[in-house]
This record gives C-alpha cells, structure tokens and sequence, in this order.
C-alpha cells in the first residue's frame, strides 16, 4: 500500500557528558520517525544514484543539514558532484560457450551463469584458455599464493569466493575483495575471471538472489579523462556460474565441481589451481548512460584554531537499490530502503542537532556526509576519500552509519574496525556511559568490515569504526528475520516494527564517539602492526 509523502523538514578515554534527557528523547524519536517517512517513502522510487528519487533525497538532506545549523563544506557548496556510468546488461548478448576439441557447448543465462558488466567499451567478446586458481590470493605475509606454479597470462582464470578460511577474519574479508582479486588476476596477466560459490556462499546465497538481480545496473565513477574508474581495465571479461554451469565448466577436468567444493569446505582450504582442457569463449554486451549524482557534505567549524584543520566524519549512505527488476505486474517493486539506510541517514542528522546544539562548539571540525553509491560499490565513499571536499582541512578519523537493525531494543553493539586504532578505547568509554555493551563480530563469514563506507576511507590510511547493533536482547532473532525477509527488498519499509527510541539512542551513542575524538588532543593513531593500519596509513 502507498505510504503517504510527509514533508516535514524537520588508557582512558573520558566519555563527555551530553545526553538525552526523557523529553529529548521524544523528540529526537520524533525527528527520526519524520525523516525516515520522507526519505523511505515510495514516492522517491527506492533512492538509486542517478534519479529523480535520489535528488529529492539529496535535497531533502540539504535543508535538514541548514536546518540544525551546519553549513557547506567548501563554504559554498553542500553537494559533491560524482559523474557515474552505468551499465545495464544486454542479456541477449550473452554467450558462453565451452570448446573442448571439435565439441562445443553453449551454456545458458541466468541458469548457469550470470555475464559481467563492462564501462569502457560496454562490450567484449574473448576466447582463450582456462585456469582454475583455488581463491585467487596472493598473500605473501601469510604464506598463500593460490597462482604459484600456474600460468595465466592471457587466460581467463576461475576461482572460488571467499578466501583461505586460516586468515584472520578482517584479513580475510580484505582478500575476499572482488576489488583485489581483480588487481591480483590482472597482476599476474589474466583478461578474464569466473567465479564460482563454495559450499558456505551458496547456502548463504543461493543463486537464485543472483538471478533476481541481472536486470539491475552496475555503476561506476567517471574519471577526469571520461573513461570509467575500474579497478583491473585489463580484465575484460567475467562471469559468475552456478553450482549447475560450474558442474558443467569442470565436467572431465582434473578434477569435477562437486569433488572440488566438496574439498573446499572441508575448511582447510581450496584444491591447488591446474590448467583446463577446454578453453572457452566468453562475450557480454551493455548498454551504457552517464548521471550525475552527489555527496551532500554539512560541516561544524571547529572552535580550536589548530585542530579545526583536522576533520571528523560522520557518515551514511543516502542512496538505496530503486526498483526491483524482477519484479511482476501488482508486486510492489520499490525497494524504499527503511533500515537500509534511510535509518542511518535519520540518525546522522540527529547526532548532527546533537552537536550543534551542545553549546559549546567541537575542537576540530566535525563533516556530516550523506554519501551516494554505496550499493553500487561505495562509490560516493570512495570518490570523497580520493578527493576530499573539505575546504583544505583534513579527514582524520570516519565513524559510519550503516543500517541499524532497530527493530529491538538493543544492550549492545558491534564495533567494526574499532580495535584496529586508538578508536577502540573511545568507542568502549561511550558505550559504557550509557550501558551499552561492546561484543565481537558474530558474522566473520559475512566479511562485513569491507562492505560499507567506512572501508573507503580506511584505504586512505584514515582510522575508521562502523557499528551496528548487537545481538543481544532479542538482536539475533531480530537481525536473522531482517536479513532473510526484508534486505534488498521491497519489504524494508516503514511498515516493519521499527524502535525508534532505540534510533535515538543509537545517534545518542555515535554522538558521543564522534564528540570525544572530535575533543581529543591528539587524532586516532593505528594501533601498531595492525594489518590495514600497516598496509594504507600515509
């Protein structure tokens, strides 16, 4: 049913003191519910980058940012251009064709395999051998290099998702990256890469969520030369297969596809790469648009006349999925993104009010950024960590706000990143202020230290937290229903049983993170030896 649009524009580390009293709370309750309503509403089409709906968001988040008293952040602007490139698959250009002597076999989309997405051309079209790279790690400080022994310039190499289940969890999830897969196969001279799921990705993913998505864009950003900022141009090709494509790709190979899964969940790692007998022809085609979107950036001027050079970040991503390609005639399509990330946004600019209404203005300068592009690859992040838009200050530490599932009343959060930095301690001293206590990442499988915002601003070497709320009281049940019925769908409205006193003490929470390192004498500092502390601080 239509929801009705409402445009209401409205070592030790000391925690400081400001706080909701009971009344505030109510109204802080108030102003969330109200900015959630506007922003997840169906007239805004599910908030995609690059539409109608998400610049009505954009300004949306403009006035309310003027209307808790920040200002631009170069003083003049409060939007950041970002020039995207969307590609929309051509579904009738895919081939995939396998070539084993004189026998060929063509395989079918979306059943057994879904094609990639090119920018620049929007179209390729290769032939060549086939090599099967275990992960495609290359990890040297831990003794993994899934490419030792092979070959794979100018071939297209398949390869699991995920990583060695032996490294450490963040490890992990930094080498689970398609990000730097890509830069790995490119590095060693591939042109194309294939994934294929194990076992523990397809259960958690089943193919057919994969398959409801081949009618949705992929975007990139546009680079000052015009051409689409991709991580590895060099690979030109990809897919991903089916557990049904992958039977048939390793079908009289060295070794089958369910024998080698079946050796990879064993969990001590993925089967040693080997060379094909088949090679394959693998060709994809899109239709490609240019848009324009933007980081919408408020900012409080720091009071200290030094360490107001020196920024803090509050971030949240803006933007949604839009409309479900999938969907059919009578079926709600609008995936208008309540929790995801309407929430997060609601929450940012109350912790905004919070600040600027403490009555005494920070010591640095504190940017709150509502970012674009984050489904899309955390874009927005990524273009603002590159070039960043703060009148010539300087970022120094980022805590992101990312889908609070506030459907409970939570007693806890989960810190991301936090023990990675000196921000560990200030996290810990807010929490406790009020209460909250601080538990372990529940979901390492999930890798989701590199799935949100923050982690575009930890690849510039900037100390970054992003907490989500735990699993006790009731979390996990909430969080398990939320993640199978609502994520990614049209289901995440406001129709779900959201806490919004929960909301209020969630942006109560982050306010008080954010004030004390935006009080702090000194900025957050890596903690030594930390694995992404060592491999992005400048």
């Amino acid at each position: 049913m239509r929801r009705f649009l409402i445009l209401v524009i409205a070592a030790s580390v000391a925690a400081p003191t400001f706080s909701l009293a009971k009344s505030a709370a109510e109204t802080a309750e108030t102003r969330i519910r109200s900015d959630m309503a506007f922003l997840a509403d169906d007239a805004l089409m599910g908030r995609e980058p690059g539409t109608k709906g998400y610049d009505a968001a954009a300004k949306y988040a403009v006035k309310r940012m003027k209307s808790v008293g920040l200002t631009p952040a170069d003083r003049k602007h409060w939007r950041q251009e970002v020039r995207l490139r969307s590609a929309l698959r051509d579904v009738a250009a895919a081939r995939l064709t396998l070539v084993d002597g004189d026998k060929q076999t063509e395989l079918t989309h979306p059943d057994d395999y879904i094609i990639g997405q090119n920018f620049d051309p929007g179209s390729f079209d290769v032939s060549a051998p086939l090599v099967y790279a275990g992960y495609g790690v290359t990890a040297p400080e831990e003794g993994v290099d899934d490419y030792a022994g092979l070959d794979v310039a100018g071939r297209i190499v398949v390869i699991f998702g995920g990583a060695p289940p032996a490294l450490h969890t963040e490890k992990r999830a930094f080498y689970s990256s398609g990000r730097v897969k890509n830069l790995n196969a490119a590095a060693h001279g591939a042109v194309g890469m294939i994934s294929i799921q194990t076992t523990e990705s397809a259960n958690r993913a089943p193919w057919e969520l994969f398959v409801s998505g081949v009618g949705r864009s992929s975007m990139a950003t546009i680079g000052e030369d015009g051409r689409a900022e991709v991580t590895a141009p060099s690979i030109v090709a990809g897919a991903s297969m089916s557990a049904a494509g992958a039977g048939k790709l390793f079908a009289g190979e060295k070794m089958d596809f369910a024998a080698l899964q079946a050796e990879e969940a064993k969990g001590k790692g993925a089967p040693a790469g080997f060379e094909f007998r088949k090679t394959i022809r693998l060709a994809g085609a899109s239709q490609l648009s240019d848009k324009k979107s933007a980081n919408i950036i408020g900012v409080i001027e720091g009071s200290d006349p030094v360490l107001k050079n020196e920024v803090v970040l509050l971030t949240a991503h803006l933007d949604h999925i839009g409309l479900s390609p999938a969907a059919k005639p009578g079926e709600d399509a609008i995936n208008n993104g309540a929790l995801d990330n309407a929430s997060g946004v609601a929450v940012m600019l109350e912790a905004a009010r919070m600040f600027a209404e403490s009555g005494a203005r920070p010591k640095r300068s504190v940017a709150f950024v509502a970012l674009t592009g984050e489904e899309k690859g955390l874009l927005g992040s990524d273009y603002l960590a590159r070039h960043p838009a703060y009148a010539g200050k300087r970022a120094v530490s980022n805590v992101n706000l990312d889908m609070p599932v506030a459907t409970y009343p939570f007693t806890d959060v989960i810190a991301f990143g936090a023990e990675r930095s000196s921000l560990g301690p200030v996290v810990a001293a807010a929490a406790q202020s009020m209460g909250v206590a601080l538990t372990a990442d529940l979901q390492p499988e999930e890798n989701i230290f590199i799935r949100s915002d923050h982690y575009s601003f930890v690849q510039q070497g900037i100390p970054s937290v992003f907490l989500v709320t735990g699993w006790a009281n009731g979390g996990e049940k909430a969080f398990g229903e939320f993640l199978k019925n609502h994520y990614h769908k049209p289901s995440d409205d406001l129709s779900l049983p959201i806490d919004y006193d929960a909301l209020a003490r969630f942006a109560d929470l982050n306010f008080r993170i954010a004030r004390t390192l935006a009080d702090a004498p000194t900025a957050p500092v890596w903690t030594s030896g930390d694995f992404f502390g060592s491999k992005f601080s400048k």
